[in-house]
């Protein structure tokens, strides 16, 4: 379902994939014609308001949400895309087109041996902007077992989380939650089309050569260098691990009343950290791209 192989990945200054195209078009076309309009993203926020929200308005459905299973009953494009994300078939294309790359990126798991509970879905409350009491207890006990910790497989679970970043939304350079294995940006937004000013994505790389699993998760901008700006285009796709220096971010959306519609998508883990070394000023948790 995910138009990608491994000769798609570029390996610096992280594994990851940038890809036009990553859906099938007659798929992409489906899910376009039935994403979500502003009055269903407006009935969600009366709903939840703006816990959990990635875009900071309150304009997100999540798989859990009474929007999502409207979604999925109503549409069956968004139903069977729901499933294959959902499912072990995903993990496995991670594996896949990942494969040179997933001893080197600092795993501290087993993610071979890893499987995904289908049943599992991550609650809007624990996606919180700032690190809680228990985030930065436990981030701390795995940096003190770390020596003693072995490579064990752990619980897999994944997202499908649908959006509507309006003016205003910005990200600074970030890694992903730490027990995020990957993320999957997919756009349906053509920024030139509709006039979209702001909203690019950037890369970023370390300005410090060191090994992987020694980057801080969340670095002071003025430790990394801009490498790559993508402007959204419909069905472009962004793949990469969440590994300590796969930095990102999102130049502030400026435009009045244009939305920037994508899908933040990833397989995570049932643990606080999935990657070993440093968590960073942040501690374990930030909000996605």
């Amino acid at each position: 379902m995910l138009a990608i192989t491994a000769a798609d990945v570029t390996a610096a200054p992280y594994p990851h994939i940038i890809k036009d195209g990553i859906l099938p078009a007659d798929l992409f076309a489906a899910l376009r014609k039935d994403f979500p309009d502003t009055s269903i993203f407006d009935a969600q926020k009366s709903s939840h308001g703006s816990v959990g929200s990635r875009t900071g308005a309150g304009f997100d459905i999540y798989r859990g949400d009474p929007a999502y299973d409207e979604l999925t009953r109503r549409s069956s494009a968004w139903k069977d895309f729901g499933e294959f994300i959902n499912s072990e078939a995903f993990a496995d294309k991670f594996r896949e087109v990942f494969a040179d790359h997933i001893d080197d990126i600092g795993l501290s798991v087993d993610i071979r041996r890893s499987h995904v509970n289908s049943n599992y879905f991550e609650p809007r409350d624990v996606l919180t902007e700032k690190p809680t009491l228990g985030d930065r207890v436990s981030a701390a006990v795995g940096l003190l077992a770390e020596p003693f910790r072995s490579v064990e497989p752990v619980e897999l679970f994944t997202r499908l989380d649908i959006h509507k970043s309006l003016t205003g939304y910005a990200k600074k350079p970030h890694c992903d939650r730490a027990n995020r294995l990957c993320s999957l940006i997919i756009y349906f937004t053509d920024a030139e089309k509709v006039g979209l000013e702001g909203g690019d994505l950037l890369v970023f790389k370390h300005n410090e050569q060191k090994p992987v699993r020694k980057y801080e998760r969340y670095p002071h901008p003025e430790n990394v260098t801009e490498v790559a700006r993508l402007r959204p285009r419909e069905n472009l796709g962004v793949l990469f691990p969440c590994q300590n220096n796969s930095y990102h971010g999102v130049t502030q959306v400026l435009s009045q009343g244009i939305a920037r519609d994508f899908l933040y998508i990833n397989i995570s883990g049932r643990t606080s950290s999935l990657w070993w070394g440093p968590t960073g000023r942040e501690g374990a948790v930030a909000k996605a791209a």
